[in-house]
């Protein structure tokens, strides 16, 4: 077995241990991981590294839940707060950061969008197909195209 490195577990993740299933670390205690997965582990903030001797603190039970969380402005990707525990499962927060997710790439569409000249979005628009008419302004030719990439695919 590889070497191991005591962590202080974020989040619930489940890790490979040379078995067909891997094992679960459970987050708000002290477990150990695969030195080969600590880094990969760190940048998705599942673990920290355990200073040699230093007990971790007891995180918090009463914060919010992602729906609160979110709902009073801050973004999904950080919850749950520091020194808190997570109130809400992982299915709820990866679909908190999923809608977040999408709402930045809508926003990065729209801003993309307006850069371009109403003669470029009226190129795009015949190339796309999407009917815009030769007098709309540049913003409702924007919220046309927007529609038009965002409407559910017909069945």
């Amino acid at each position: 077995m590889s070497d191991m490195l005591k962590v202080k577990v974020l989040r619930t993740v489940r890790v490979a241990d040379g078995t067909a299933y891997g094992r679960e670390i459970v987050k708000g205690t002290d477990d150990e991981v695969p030195a080969g997965l600590f880094d990969g582990l760190k940048a998705e903030k599942y673990v920290e590294a355990l200073k040699a001797g230093k007990k971790t603190e007891v995180l918090r039970d009463d914060g919010p839940t992602i729906a609160e969380y979110v709902a009073a402005g801050y973004p999904a990707s950080k919850y749950p707060p520091e020194g808190y525990a997570s109130r809400s499962t992982p299915e709820e927060i990866e679909a908190a950061v999923t809608a977040e997710d999408a709402a930045k790439a809508l926003e990065a569409m729209r801003a993309d969008l307006t850069k371009m000249t109403n003669a470029q979005l009226h190129e795009l628009a015949d190339a796309e197909k999407i009917a815009v008419e030769t007098d709309d302004n540049k913003a409702t030719m924007v919220d046309k195209i927007m529609a038009a990439r965002t409407a559910p695919a017909a069945a």
